[in-house]
Order: C-alpha cells, then sequence, then structure tokens
C-alpha cells in the first residue's frame, strides 16, 4: 500500500472528531451552556469519527450527527414541557 492512496481525509476526520471530542471539556463552555446543547454539540465529533471509519459517502454520514442532534432536541424539548422519558 502505497503512502499517496491512504485516505487522508477520513484519517484526520477522526482524529479531528477525537480530538474535539476530548478538548470540549477543557474550553470551559460546560458551565455556560445548558446541558441539552452540549450534548447537540458533541454529535459532531461523534460523526467525524463516524466517517473516519466507515466508507459510506459523506451524505450519508452527514445523516448520523444530525439525527443524532434532532433525537437530543426532541428530548429536551419534551423534558421543557414536563414530559420525562428517561
Amino acid at each position: 500500500m502505497q503512502f499517496s492512496s491512504w485516505r487522508w481525509n477520513r484519517i484526520l476526520a477522526f482524529f479531528t472528531g477525537v480530538g474535539v471530542f476530548f478538548a470540549f471539556p477543557w474550553s470551559g463552555l460546560s458551565p455556560a451552556l445548558p446541558e441539552w446543547t452540549i450534548d447537540v454539540l458533541l454529535s459532531v465529533p461523534f460523526g467525524l469519527c463516524v466517517y473516519g471509519f466507515t466508507e459510506q459517502p459523506r451524505k450519508v454520514i452527514l445523516l448520523v450527527p444530525v439525527g443524532t442532534a434532532l433525537g437530543i432536541g426532541v428530548l429536551a424539548l419534551y423534558r421543557a414541557s414536563g414530559v420525562h422519558l428517561f
């Protein structure tokens, strides 16, 4: 396998996702933001890590963090209205 044939965009996406995931607690944003927004923001590095591991196209992988963020947002709306599912 030649060095130039590596899929650098996927390798870079994976390491960026891991870096953002572990750097987020030290960013100081946690006390300033509500809990549900932190969960929504953490879906982005999760999507980058999934993109780095799979061979799926970007458009398919984009559905993973978007779906995760929407699901967390819907759960946050339920909790704000007084309905606790979990």
